[in-house]
């Protein structure tokens, strides 16, 4: 709410510094026509980067280290790539690259297609849905350790934090996490715009 023309304080410059990352990020996979809908993917990449870490407090669980939160998000993410996908090749255009080349082998290739776009969904939900469920399952079972074997043990300090290496592990991959959601949205959405595309901007994207 108090945003500046030229940063003030700290705060807004940081701010700035983080948002532009993710438009260069998630632009340069998108490429200079896909760009607009960095948004679209970056809100991923925050939303469950503050899902995944979540469950790092004392007391919380991550909401991603549930299977509905994650089939939710891959569903969602892949729902959004097809409007995307519409709004850029237009339904015909649309339905042509689930029919594929050569059209003689639309049969085949059209339910091929649609079952390798739900499978997205599911690859999307289940990777991210086993990675923060296995560290916060990881860092509880340390936490019990801590609180039950540690002490038995003579000489040592009863709330030493065993758990504490795992959890910095965690921070690394929650955030990787969220990050491999989002370029792998990314990469759906420039399917289709290389659909559409042609020459030198389906090249970069392809790069």
């Amino acid at each position: 709410r108090k945003l500046k023309q030229l940063p003030a304080g700290k705060g807004q410059t940081l701010l700035e510094f983080f948002v532009g990352g993710l438009i260069d990020f998630f632009g340069g996979i998108l490429g200079e026509h896909g760009k607009k809908y960095v948004p679209f993917v970056g809100s991923y990449f925050i939303f469950i980067l503050f899902l995944n870490y979540l469950g790092l407090f004392p007391g919380f669980q991550s909401p991603t280290a549930d299977l509905n939160t994650t089939l939710a998000l891959g569903v969602t993410a892949v729902i959004g790539v097809q409007i995307i996908a519409i709004k850029e090749n237009g339904l015909v255009g649309y339905l042509k690259h689930f029919v594929g080349e050569p059209a003689w082998l639309g049969p085949l290739m059209f339910p091929l297609h649609l079952i390798g776009e739900l499978a997205r969904a599911g690859s999307l939900s289940i990777r991210l849905f086993g990675n923060i469920f296995g560290e916060e399952t990881v860092i509880i079972s340390l936490t019990a350790l801590g609180v039950t074997a540690i002490p038995a043990i003579a000489g040592v300090i009863p709330w030493i934090p065993i758990q504490f290496p795992m959890m910095l592990f965690g921070l690394f991959g929650g955030f990787l996490q969220a990050l491999v959601f989002s370029m792998l949205t990314s990469i759906y959405i420039v399917t289709f715009l290389e659909h559409d595309d042609s020459g030198e901007h389906g090249a970069e994207a392809h790069h």
